[in-house]
């Protein structure tokens, strides 16, 4: 059960980070008590003397109480990475759910927040269970293979290796890795991602996993990309050449410029006509809070460029400025970005 914060204790906003926090938790306690009993003149009263308390309990309060508006709107909000989809259906069918008893706010957070929960916390569960190496957001990791080869994680990524005395395979599970492979004819190294087998020839390229399909770009050498499925048609891809597998459908493929192929190593996020969805959630990768979009029509439109991931913010505002979206930074760990 919420209950009011312990006037008692010491106040927030003298204490550095700890006590800026714990004005924050409170704030979120305050806006699901005044929800759950708007007429409680005594609560009321009690609210105003812990606002009254310190300078930063106004701060948290303004957060946290927009924060929580937004939160009850998750009907017109999309979510990132790409589980997003389900967890913006389980949140959905929730609220539907819940709505017959006509619950306060602590109940549609709680149930939007624990649909989100189940969808994707299970996932990444599985995802360690099964990767061999793995990263956290913000985080890269080089991982030297047993034949001399490389693998270059990006943040949020998971990969699985399993090399035999006649094949070296690896399965990107989830995200982006860059390979520099040393070339063995007799023993070929393939690397699966969902539908997408790449073959390679001794060559550094660049494999990345995302909502609408499987992305390849090579940096030196040659590759062929093809469907791990057995699909017909393939591709064969050379330096500064690139190609996109969706998931259904054939496969596309064009020139473009090595230097693409492993770009988020220096922490940029590069796009050539992408969509503004996928690269807010290429994005996410960098940023250990949430990035929530609230336009579809936003996330549709196409993005062109190079982006410094050290900042996210600035980053997600220089996405969308040029088809008149707008971002905001609701707490440091909530950024919101609007469409036009």
């Amino acid at each position: 059960m919420t209950r009011p914060p312990d006037f008692d204790a010491g106040p927030p906003g003298s204490g550095g980070d700890d006590a800026w926090e714990r004005a924050v938790r409170e704030a979120v306690d305050w806006t699901i008590l005044l929800d759950d009993d708007p007429d409680s003149a005594e609560l009321r009263s009690r609210f105003d003397l812990w606002l009254q308390r310190d300078e930063a309990h106004e701060r948290a309060w303004a957060q946290a109480s927009h924060a929580s508006g937004l939160i009850a709107q998750t009907s017109n909000i999309a979510f990132f990475p790409a589980t997003s989809a389900r967890a913006q259906a389980a949140v959905e069918t929730s609220l539907h759910t819940t709505s017959r008893f006509r619950p306060g706010r602590r109940a549609i957070l709680a149930g939007a927040a624990a649909a989100v929960v189940a969808w994707l916390a299970a996932p990444q569960l599985m995802l360690h269970m099964r990767a061999d190496h793995i990263t956290a957001t913000g985080e890269q990791r080089t991982v030297m293979l047993d034949d001399g080869s490389s693998v270059r994680l990006a943040p949020g990524s998971a990969v699985r290796v399993s090399y035999a005395d006649g094949s070296r395979n690896v399965e990107l599970l989830s995200g982006e890795a860059y390979f520099e492979v040393q070339r063995n004819p007799e023993r070929p190294f393939n690397v699966r991602s969902r539908d997408a087998a790449v073959t390679v020839l001794g060559t550094g390229f660049d494999v990345r996993q995302g909502e609408a399909g499987i992305d390849v770009v090579v940096k030196h050498g040659r590759v062929r990309v093809g469907s791990a499925e057995g699909r017909p048609g393939s591709v064969v891809l050379g330096a500064g050449q690139w190609a996109h597998m969706p998931g259904h459908g054939r496969i596309v493929s064009g020139n473009g410029s090595a230097q693409l192929a492993g770009a988020w190593t220096e922490r940029r996020v590069t796009a050539v006509d992408r969509p503004v969805s996928e690269v807010l959630a290429d994005l996410r990768r960098y940023h250990s809070g949430a990035i929530v979009l609230t336009s579809g029509k936003l996330g549709h439109a196409s993005v062109t460029g190079t982006f410094d991931t050290v900042d996210p913010f600035r980053a997600a505002s220089l996405i969308v400025q040029p088809h008149g979206g707008t971002v905001r930074q609701i707490t440091p760990w909530l950024i919101v970005v609007y469409g036009p």
